[in-house]
């Protein structure tokens, strides 16, 4: 039988009355239940209003019908197949386009890379052939002949020379515009040579000082990047040059240029201009930027024979290409056709194993499908037949629980009325008892028995078993208790022991040889305050002074209904004012946390310890119950867990 847990504790006072709760909730995997005295659904008639169906809502039924006989299922994978082909593809597109592109601007900057070089040789020559510090005013600084060449070989191409020597800096430049040959201030070095940008125009710049004679003589060269140049650039490189505004490069975001990305990259045939940008270095900080100087269209037949070709011949890689892509396109056909191949026998079957989902989920577990294939759906389909007839059998077998669940409920509300309803009310004393059940019914008891002439009897017991044995054991046993008892008061002589051996013969062999019950029994005297007990097989109780000492009581006997001819010793100890009794079951003890390790002896005898003198028997055993289920939070209990406490006032007799 499964376990039950609870989290309520039965107290000896019962709350709202006496009255347990009688409610039961039951929960069955997959399936709900309805009381049977909640009201079924009625349609309000009212709020029904009958319609013609028009003509839109049968064409839309048709067409749905339709759309179901042509599995919509196949379509939707064919097409997310040609959607992944169509994305292979545009990417393709894409990285093909970028290919081109990429390759046109590699053109340019490699052409431009070779000006560079091929002008860096200009401003020494001018260097060497400019005239010395002896020279008068009126003599040129440059010679024409090499200004003549130098404007031929580079077109609208600047130089200026600077002389400082001891008749004065003397300055000559030629060219369209005006150029200064002076160092800037971040330039260290006597020479540069690069790209720079001054003024919003990017250019060669070349610059070299040395000294001759008594002056420093200082020449610049430079080269703009305009239109005459990207047309001789366009000539020498083959590619398509415009010459643009020269502009700083910067990278917008993705969603304002989404649209001409697409266009740009993802349309086949259509390569869009690419922007040349060059790192250049400005003149006038000395700090590195990206500058646009030209676009550049490429071309898909010249990137491909400067690909494909080899010297003359095509390369061999062409024909793998070609190869690999015929493959592609037969696997992608060969795949359509599977899809669509197979994508019947797997609707058919799902469909089928839909609508028995459907019964199964309705309670129909008697609904079989049948076996239309040998395959794995196949086997799928048998399967799920034999886990219908699984479901039906747990069906019958969680209805037969729900009636065993609802009647051990019953029982236990049965059971918590055998417990104390209320605590006795005695002189100078308080006595209390809390009990836990493991399962839904346990077999712990305790008792108070009034027994009159001011003395009460505690009884604390622990039948052996769980649930519906131990229980029915248990209330034999108060049942007998009660019996005897209600003779003891009657005559107040008869020893403590001899109760106990009485009730060990009217269960010995009762309830077969093998049941028992260990227990306590023990009558205090409030006007002695004198407490006998018997021990039979339980543990021993614990009696904590009013100074915070702590002794154990003897516990000595055999369990009773074990020996029907066992004999029990009964001692008697005398309660002093402020102190406490306290008898347990083995469940106290045994508690294991979620690590497996027990409450165990010193931590109760430390909770006994931790008792406040001012605490009446109810908060004394709150206090101990309440460490226990503390200790055992979230672990599985296997045990029942009761204590019982006696508690003297402190300003008693």
């Amino acid at each position: 039988m499964a376990l039950a847990t609870t989290d309520s504790i039965v107290t000896g006072a019962y709350s709202n009355g006496g009255k347990a709760d009688m409610s039961t909730r039951s929960h069955i995997a997959g399936f709900s239940t309805r009381r049977w005295d909640e009201p079924k659904w009625q349609p309000d008639c009212r709020s029904i209003h009958v319609k013609m169906p028009s003509l839109l809502s049968r064409a839309s039924a048709t067409l749905h019908r339709i759309w179901g006989r042509v599995r919509w299922r196949m379509a939707a994978i064919l097409v997310f197949t040609g959607m992944s082909t169509l994305l292979v593809v545009a990417l393709s597109i894409a990285a093909l386009n970028v290919l081109v592109r990429r390759e046109a601007s590699s053109v340019v900057e490699k052409e431009i890379a070779l000006l560079l070089n091929e002008s860096r040789s200009v401003a020494p020559t001018i260097l060497d052939h400019a005239a010395n510090c002896t020279a008068t005013t009126d003599r040129l600084v440059l010679p024409q002949s090499l200004l003549a060449y130098t404007a031929e070989v580079f077109p609208q191409s600047r130089a200026s020379v600077t002389i400082d020597g001891p008749n004065g800096v003397r300055f000559h430049s030629s060219g369209p515009a005006r150029l200064a040959a002076e160092h800037p201030n971040w330039l260290e070095s006597q020479e540069f040579s690069g790209l720079v940008v001054e003024q919003g125009e990017v250019g060669i710049r070349h610059l070299l000082s040395a000294r001759k004679g008594a002056c420093t003589v200082t020449v610049a060269f430079s080269l703009p990047l305009g239109a005459r140049l990207a047309a001789r650039l366009a000539t020498a490189s083959g590619v398509e040059i415009t010459a643009v505004r020269h502009q700083r490069f910067r990278v917008h975001p993705l969603n304002q240029r989404i649209l001409q990305t697409i266009r740009s990259n993802f349309i086949p045939g259509k390569v869009q201009p690419a922007s040349v940008v060059l790192t250049v270095r400005n003149w006038k900080t000395g700090g590195q930027e990206d500058w646009i100087v030209a676009s550049v269209r490429g071309n898909y037949s010249r990137t491909f024979e400067g690909m494909a070709r080899l010297g003359g011949q095509l390369a061999d890689w062409v024909w793998l290409l070609i190869g690999l892509c015929a493959a592609a396109f037969l696997l992608d056909g060969a795949g359509m056709w599977t899809c669509v191949r197979f994508g019947k026998e797997i609707a058919t079957s799902v469909d089928d194993l839909s609508i028995a989902a459907a019964e199964i989920a309705a309670g129909n577990f008697s609904w079989r499908t049948a076996v239309r294939s040998k395959s794995q759906l196949g086997e799928l389909t048998a399967n799920f037949n034999e886990m219908a007839i699984a479901l039906e059998k747990v069906q019958k077998e969680q209805a037969e629980r729900l009636r065993l669940d609802g009647e051990l409920q019953a029982a236990r509300s049965v059971q918590q009325y055998l417990y104390p309803r209320h605590e006795p009310v005695l002189l100078n004393a308080t006595v209390s008892g809390q009990t836990l059940p493991a399962r839904v019914i346990g077999g712990d008891l305790y008792d108070f028995i009034d027994l009159g002439h001011g003395r009460i009897g505690m009884l604390c017991a622990d039948v052996s078993g769980k649930s519906i044995p131990a229980a029915l054991m248990m209330a034999n046993l108060q049942a007998l208790t009660r019996a005897h008892a209600s003779h003891a008061s009657d005559v107040p002589s008869i020893c403590p022991a001899h109760f106990v051996e009485v009730l060990n013969t009217e269960l010995a062999g009762r309830f077969g040889t093998n049941r028992y019950a260990t227990l306590i029994w023990a009558v205090y005297d409030t006007q002695t305050r004198d407490l006998t007990y018997v021990g039979a097989g339980h543990p021993a109780p614990i009696v904590v002074h009013a100074s915070g000492a702590i002794d154990r009581l003897s516990s000595e006997g055999f369990p009773v209904g074990m020996f029907p001819t066992a004999q029990y010793v009964a001692t008697t100890v005398k309660m002093r004012p402020g102190s406490c009794l306290v008898i347990f079951t083995d469940g106290v003890t045994d508690a294991a946390d979620v690590a497996g390790e027990e409450f165990g002896e010193d931590r109760l005898l430390a909770r006994c310890k931790a008792i406040e003198p001012g605490w009446d028997a109810r908060e004394t055993t709150g206090h101990l119950m309440h460490a226990v289920a503390d200790w055992s939070s979230g672990a599985e209990r296997f045990d029942d867990t009761t204590v019982v406490v006696l508690r003297i006032a402190p300003d008693s007799m």
